[in-house]
């Protein structure tokens, strides 16, 4: 339970920015053409939406080959500056993270210890360029690691609207390569107000994760997800990650608690 739920917390705030293939559309209708830069532009808009803070508790499922757990996750943002998630299992508090753009440190309240470290950390350790930047924009429904100053590449299919970081042609030679390059693929709703999915491939360890904006809600004028499901494909195993997002507020004061017990050790 220990060492999930850590992956858990950890993983689903800064690895999430890490992984495509196509998108299977059969058996649904056509959409009406639209044009790239129409598209480009939607994808600009929804990755420069500015708000200050974002509150949400979350039902998450976690569900590997091992282990199916529930527990609640609240989030806290502050847009910019930290994301603060507590994690509580059978209604108890098990885990406290404080996550900054260089930092991430996490209170173990059950093993009573604490772990810190460095963003480079992780980025060695998983071996992903990861930012902070990626967390606030995979709890906020936001296109995680877009850039504006990049070229985005129109994917062939009449029955989605979707965006590929890389041409065609390129995924091909990137295939060839020692170091191949992360490709991420941005599918907008038909109606081109939001974000409907996006699914990332490391073509470097095969690793996929896609995820999935099942529905979204209205809160102070920004359209924030309400059902979000995320599955992450490794050579070992599929991970499923089901959120339901309660409670959400938006460009509210919030206070962030965290406190580490004098008395915790660091955490082995």
């Amino acid at each position: 339970m220990r060492s999930k739920l850590f992956y858990t917390a950890t993983l689903l705030l800064l690895l999430v920015s890490a992984s495509c293939s196509k998108l299977s559309s059969t058996g649904l209708e056509k959409i009406p053409k639209r044009s790239n830069a129409e598209l480009r532009e939607v994808l600009d808009s929804l990755s420069s939406v500015e708000y200050d803070w974002f509150y949400a508790k979350i039902a998450t499922k976690y569900h590997d080959t091992a282990m199916n757990v529930s527990f609640k996750t609240s989030v806290r943002i502050k847009k910019d500056s930290l994301l603060n998630t507590l994690i509580t299992y059978a209604r108890i508090p098990v885990y406290n993270t404080l996550l900054t753009k260089d930092s991430i440190t996490m209170v173990d309240k059950r093993a009573k210890c604490v772990m810190r470290e460095s963003l480079d950390y992780f980025r060695k350790e998983y071996a992903m360029d990861v930012e902070y930047e990626n967390a606030e924009e995979m709890f906020f429904g936001a296109p995680i690691a877009y850039d504006k100053s990049h070229k985005y590449f129109r994917v062939n299919d009449p029955y989605s609207y979707t965006m590929c970081s890389l041409r065609k042609r390129d995924i091909k030679k990137n295939e060839r390569k020692d170091k191949r390059q992360i490709i991420t693929y941005y599918t907008l709703s038909e109606d081109l107000k939001s974000l409907k999915s996006q699914r990332i491939e490391s073509p470097q360890d095969t690793s996929v994760v896609l995820i999935e904006y099942q529905q979204r809600v209205l809160v102070n004028g920004y359209f924030v997800p309400k059902k979000v499901e995320i599955t992450i494909f490794t050579p070992q195993q599929e991970i499923k990650v089901e959120m339901d997002y309660k409670k959400i507020r938006v460009n509210k004061n919030e206070k962030i608690h965290f406190v580490v017990p004098s008395k915790y050790e660091k955490c082995k």
